[in-house]
């Protein structure tokens, strides 16, 4: 039976790494914080999750990355600064950011793969069915694809957003093995992390945005490591595949890989052009 958009309430969203390619800024603030456009390029995930129905967001990070929780947890000293100096547009901000969703974090303690970082918030997703959206991705598109893999009527319950791959592109991704059902949408059988072009089984790479049914978290818990020495959620995912197939959705939009800083700055210069006019004018000296 199919996943239904109303029965996918969680995302898990890994937040655990050292950003270690946007040093020395990432030794202070964590890369998930650092700004796109007007907002934090977390913001923009977790945006995306609560449009697509979901009501919990658990970050996975890192415990020396408290910002992040903090960033969308209310703050009584702010909130009475604006008060007291009349920002009513700040303060409708703030509590919109506030109660987006139901904030829970868990703890990675060393950076040991996605795998391992979904599982450590095992107990926060329970036995229920859930997405995991990495921070890196920013996706923009008319029609969120997102809502469309999670409301499927296949008859399999877990799926992934996929992208078409460059063959230079193909060793830095998980690539699915499948075959096409319909336009944009195939039936996945198994994923291989990080395979050389040659050995490559299709050039569909998985972006990032994943749902899957609590039953990977058994796998995830028996998986040895793989490709870098890490738990490979990709791993995990093409032996649940070799037990009950899943579907993949091909993102038809502009995506953002944000992991570098050459995908961080076009991303920035995107959504910095996309503001409204009145949220983008220069500063004025002496202001």
């Amino acid at each position: 039976m199919a996943i239904r958009l109303k029965s996918v309430k969680k995302a898990v969203i890994p937040a655990a790494g050292y950003g270690t390619r946007f040093l020395p800024i990432t030794k202070v603030v964590p890369k998930e914080l650092l700004p796109i456009g007007n907002k934090p390029a977390i913001q923009y995930v977790v945006e995306e999750a609560v449009a697509a129905g979901i009501e919990e967001i658990i970050l996975v990070c890192h415990p020396s990355k408290v910002g992040i929780i903090d960033y969308f947890r209310p703050n009584k000293d702010v909130r009475s600064f604006l008060e007291k100096k009349g920002k009513k547009e700040e303060m409708v901000e703030l509590e919109r950011i506030e109660s987006l969703a139901d904030f829970r974090v868990v703890h990675q303690k060393e950076p040991r793969g996605l795998g391992h970082a979904v599982w450590c918030a095992r107990k926060e997703i329970g036995d229920e069915p859930f997405l995991v959206m990495l921070p890196d991705v920013l996706i923009k598109e008319d029609s969120p694809s997102i809502r469309a893999l999670m409301d499927t009527s296949l008859r399999s319950d877990w799926g992934l957003l996929l992208e078409r791959l460059t063959p230079s592109e193909v060793p830095s991704y998980g690539v699915i093995r499948g075959e096409k059902i319909r336009d944009r949408l195939y039936e996945i059988t198994g994923a291989v992390e990080k395979p050389s072009y040659a050995q490559a089984p299709s050039n569909l790479g998985i972006l990032g945005r994943y749902l899957l049914p609590p039953e990977i978290l058994p796998i995830l818990n028996e998986l040895r490591e793989g490709v870098l020495g890490e738990i490979q959620l990709t791993d995990a995912v093409d032996i649940l595949a070799s037990k009950n197939p899943g579907h993949g959705l091909l993102v038809n939009g502009e995506i953002f890989d944000i992991g570098t800083p050459e995908g961080f700055r076009e991303a920035n210069s995107y959504f910095l052009d996309a503001l409204p006019t009145r949220d983008r004018r220069p500063g004025r000296a002496g202001r």
